[in-house]
């Protein structure tokens, strides 16, 4: 039976959650951030006979997050799904894979979950002549512009940027009075954070620009306990990644009308 989950619930929430915490990054961080009284988003949990959850489900507007360790009632959530006239479904790849064939959703996209393991590889941030810039709300229209310059970038706007930041940071590079290269986080929690936006400019590549700016914030997170994670589908990206120590710990996928 799926039922809207509340307080009663927060230990179970988080311990079936913390089975897969990287995975469950959004999650986790919306939780600790907002409880289970929001007026934008509901938590609501499969629960079986014993009493024990078998699957979460977050539903923030039209939006929403699935996540399932092992067995869940496809059926029940597919319904439940169906219902919400979601015009997004987002989560882990082999929970929402059993699902995809029931809801009234195609498969957008596939990427790869990657998660900071070999610490050693990352080097140190040394500061020398390339100067990074904390991004900042005053400087949002020019994150907003190089979003529109990458090809491998969503649209974007500078509410959707001001609303990451306020649970992530962000760094950037500017050249000629604009920015060239950036990284930034959202959805920090006690545990972990997930690194996004990593991007540059396309006449600015090749100069380990938003490499430096990953490995600021890298080091900074690891100073806090927090590890660091990130989405990619793109090969030459994810070589750099595992080149400063992450690992692929698996994949996450959207479904959209």
């Amino acid at each position: 039976m799926i039922q809207r989950l509340n307080s009663t619930y927060h230990k179970k929430v988080i311990e079936y959650l913390h089975k897969e915490k990287e995975v469950n990054i959004f999650l986790l961080s919306d939780i600790e951030r907002y409880g289970y009284d929001s007026y934008f988003f509901s938590i609501y949990g499969g629960i079986n006979e014993e009493g024990e959850i078998e699957g979460i489900l977050l539903k923030c507007f039209e939006f929403i997050i699935f996540y399932a360790y092992d067995k869940f009632d496809v059926d029940d959530f597919a319904e439940f799904i169906n219902d919400s006239s979601c015009e997004e479904v987002c989560g882990k790849s082999q929970a929402l894979e059993k699902l995809e064939k029931k809801i009234c959703l195609g498969k957008y996209r596939k990427v790869n979950i990657f998660k900071l393991i070999n610490k050693n590889r990352l080097p140190p941030y040394i500061e020398d002549n390339v100067k990074l810039r904390k991004i900042r709300f005053g400087n949002l229209n020019k994150i907003v512009k190089l979003y529109e310059e990458i090809d491998e970038f969503e649209d974007t706007t500078v509410d959707n940027i001001k609303s990451s930041l306020k649970t992530g940071r962000g760094y950037c590079i500017e050249r000629e009075g604009k920015v060239v290269s950036m990284a930034k986080t959202t959805s920090e929690n006690r545990h972990n954070a997930m690194i996004i936006g990593v991007g540059t400019h396309p006449k600015y590549r090749n100069r380990s620009y938003a490499t430096r700016c990953l490995i600021k914030i890298c080091n900074e997170l690891l100073e806090e306990n927090r590890i660091p994670c990130l989405f990619c589908d793109n090969e030459a990206a994810g070589a750099i990644y595992k080149m400063l120590g992450f690992e692929q710990i698996g994949y996450w996928s959207i479904y959209r009308k």
